[in-house]
């Protein structure tokens, strides 16, 4: 599978992540900052954290390198560290290793600086990779050594990716247009889930299961839950109306709580798919995650209720009519 993506530092200016998204964009990884000092952090990175987290975009960040021996690049990652104060990412910090000043230092020396990075950072409980031009990974960095420990990141601008070596994801151009975004920005292609396929990895809290009301008769969402032991307090029906799938902000009304009580007795039936917890990038996986048809005859029938027309199971169509679906807004066939 593919997945296409961008990454961005303070060069890309204001950018309107809703727009980026809406074109097809599934992830975004943003430079946290480049060298070792405090003030060398990206002045655009919480804005840009903030917007890639704002509309349900998974993140990754990347480091730019200016280290010349192995403790340089330990306090390289110590700012990094020390920057995400311990944030949720979805995909890797890199390290971004190519600058002029450190290509004469030798393979041994440079290789050591990428384990100490990605190990300081590892042992804080995120998964590090490598970012590296085809020239630094055949020519100057024990390349084989890395791709044993970490994700690699290979940059090669080109129509075709020429890399030997094991790889995850190819950076393929710095002259990429997409919608959000004014002037150039760079584009990826991701060839593995990293988000569920790391071993070991925690993906999240786990959806949480809704009250089972199928044996109560009455017609009153409190009494329902006081007669299982459940909070029937507004909050508490609140956080369940939200959980249950709905939209719409909960005030308590009467429709509300007779269709929350008909969903949580199994009887109501949104004009909405229920929200999919899966956290992947495929429609057809996540279609098949809540027990729905994933043909391409059914999907089409999905994406004309969702008024995209000429559905041909594109990459953009998939990615708009997945996004509905992790946000409970996709229309039922």
């Amino acid at each position: 599978m593919e997945y296409r993506g961008i990454d961005i530092s303070k060069y890309q200016g204001t950018v309107d992540f809703k727009k980026v998204k809406d074109t097809g964009v599934e992830f975004v990884i943003a430079r946290i900052g480049y060298g070792m000092y405090e003030n060398q952090k990206d002045p655009r990175f919480e804005e840009y954290y903030k917007g890639a987290v704002d509309n349900n975009m998974p993140v990754g960040v990347y480091l730019y390198s200016y280290a010349l021996n192995v403790d340089d690049a330990k306090r390289e990652a110590d700012v990094v560290l020390n920057w995400l104060k311990n944030r949720r990412l979805n995909l890797p910090v890199y390290y971004d290793i190519e600058d002029k000043s450190q290509e004469n230092l030798g393979k041994t020396t440079l290789t050591n600086m990428c384990i100490a990075f990605c190990d300081r950072i590892e042992k804080a409980g995120y998964w590090a990779g490598v970012y590296a031009n085809k020239y630094w990974l055949t020519s100057i960095l024990n390349a084989e050594e890395l791709q044993k420990r970490y994700t690699i990141w290979v940059a090669q601008y080109n129509t075709e990716n020429t890399y030997k070596g094991r790889f995850d994801m190819w950076q393929y151009t710095s002259g990429g247009k997409v919608n959000g975004i004014n002037g150039n920005v760079d584009m990826n292609i991701l060839y593995r889930d990293i988000f569920s396929d790391r071993e070991g990895e925690d993906t999240g809290t786990p959806e949480p299961s809704l009250p089972d009301l199928s044996k109560y008769k009455g017609d009153s969402i409190v009494d329902a839950l006081k007669s299982i032991g459940y909070d029937s307090s507004f909050d508490s029906r609140k956080r369940l109306y939200k959980e249950a799938g709905f939209n719409d902000n909960y005030t308590g009304s009467a429709v509300q709580n007779i269709n929350l009580l008909k969903r949580l007795q199994g009887n109501y039936q949104s004009e909405y798919y229920p929200r999919a917890s899966y956290k992947g990038f495929s429609l057809v996986d996540g279609l098949k995650s809540i027990g729905v048809d994933s043909s391409f005859n059914n999907r089409t029938k999905i994406a004309n209720k969702n008024d995209i027309t000429k559905y041909t199971g594109s990459i953009f169509q998939n990615t708009k009519l997945l996004n509905l679906l992790k946000e409970g807004k996709l229309k039922r066939a």
